[in-house]
């Protein structure tokens, strides 16, 4: 009994709840498909609207952005968040950037000169290649592509948006490149210049000691392009001749001032001696003296002079052992009188290593055929001028020389009246 009854109830529970799920199917299907209407019909009616008012304000793209009445419409904008390279145009509604009819219209300004094509590859029947016919273009124009001490001037197609333009490759290199030190752009022109031109075009304005020749037989040049990579890289000079007495002084052979337009024939040969003494360096160090004899070995700015024997010896000798110098003085004194302090001169120090690094000591002896000058500055201007970091300078002067001397904390410190900023 008890097991009839238990089966009866099940098929009544079993009954009622196939009927209702069969309620919530119907009910489900029945909003489902009018909630898919009312949307397919608001879809539709306001793409109604957007096409009207498209067709209507698509050159202005106005309507609806800013306050402005109306609606906003869709049109083909440029997406700059996409980058220059790979840039495109998209059909959207955008209040911030230009619009336009068309995609190709929108491609071919927004992204004129893209070289990579991308915008226009996007369009539904891109070109299948650049729609340029063959050959270089019957302008020159820069390389703005490239680093502007390396760069020359082109014709390739197709031209970049916004480029100068020039009707010779010569006219373009003194336009775009006018005073390129590298000489980078001459260089590339069909017949380019094999040696310095008399013309300021193929000429810096300043003048380099040529260290790739031996010392003893280099002089001068101011030719273009640079045998180095910066201006700063060398010493340079104002004149041919600043730079011989700068970085060739003592020269025995007298080339860099042999190569002056107007070299010095020969020492004057006047009777008596000179006004000046200079260093013997015909004599070996150890056994040479100072002399003002003539006619002088030497061509202006050859050799350090000085106004006195004792100047001269000091200048030029200081340290020196056997005490030859002094001892050839009118009233030489009984010893050598070097002590252990600095000298009264200052000449360049080149076993510092980098000329960039250099400094001016006073450190003896003085070597052999070393320029002296009487002080620090003045030795770090002669020898040192054109120093990108100022380290003779800086070392001469002080911290307050300028921004590249010491750090910020040491300039605050000794209160540095120069902007740094």
């Amino acid at each position: 009994m008890k097991i009839s009854l238990i089966a009866l109830l099940s098929s009544i529970i079993s009954a009622d709840a196939a009927n209702f799920r069969d309620l919530v199917e119907k009910v489900t299907r029945r909003n489902t498909g009018s909630a898919t209407t009312a949307e397919t019909a608001t879809a539709a009616e306001t793409a109604t609207d957007i096409e009207g008012a498209d067709q209507e304000n698509r050159d202005l793209q106005r309507s609806g952005c800013w306050g402005n009445s109306g609606s906003q419409v869709t049109a083909w904008h440029p997406q700059y968040s996409a980058g220059w390279t790979e840039g495109y145009c998209r059909l959207t509604v955008d209040c911030n950037s230009p619009s336009y009819s068309t995609q190709l219209a929108c491609c071919k300004a927004a992204y004129a000169g893209q070289m990579s094509g991308y915008c226009l590859m996007q369009l539904p029947s891109p070109p299948t290649m650049s729609p340029t016919e063959s050959g270089g273009l019957g302008v020159f124009y820069p390389d703005y592509d490239t680093a502007w001490t390396e760069a020359g001037c082109v014709s390739s197609r197709p031209m970049p948006s916004g480029r100068p333009v020039y009707s010779t490759m010569l006219s373009c290199c003194k336009g775009a490149y006018g005073g390129q030190v590298s000489g980078k752009c001459l260089s590339e022109l069909p017949s380019p210049p094999t040696t310095s031109p008399s013309t300021s075009a193929f000429e810096a304005d300043f003048w380099y000691p040529d260290y790739e020749t031996t010392w003893s037989e280099a002089g001068c040049s101011n030719k273009l392009p640079l045998p180095y990579k910066y201006k700063g890289d060398r010493p340079n000079y104002s004149t041919q001749v600043a730079c011989c007495k700068g970085a060739y002084a003592g020269q025995m052979s007298g080339k860099c001032l042999s190569e002056l337009p107007s070299p010095p024939t020969m020492a004057p040969t006047g009777a008596g001696g000179a006004g000046f003494y200079y260093p013997d360096y015909d004599t070996a160090w150890s056994e040479a003296t100072c002399r003002n004899t003539r006619p002088v070995p030497f061509g202006t700015g050859g050799r350090p002079t000085y106004s006195t024997m004792l100047a001269c010896c000091k200048g030029a000798y200081g340290g020196q052992m056997s005490g030859t110098c002094l001892a050839n003085l009118p009233s030489p004194p009984t010893q050598s009188p070097t002590g252990s302090g600095g000298l009264s001169v200052f000449y360049p120090n080149y076993e510092a290593g980098s000329w960039q690094v250099g400094t001016c000591i006073d450190t003896r002896p003085l070597p052999s055929g070393r320029p002296s000058y009487s002080t620090q500055e003045a030795c770090c201007s002669g020898a040192y001028g054109g120093q990108r970091d100022h380290a003779c300078m800086c070392d001469a002067v002080g911290v307050c020389y300028s921004c590249s001397c010491g750090s910020a904390s040491e300039r605050l410190a000794a209160t540095c009246d120069i902007d740094c900023d």
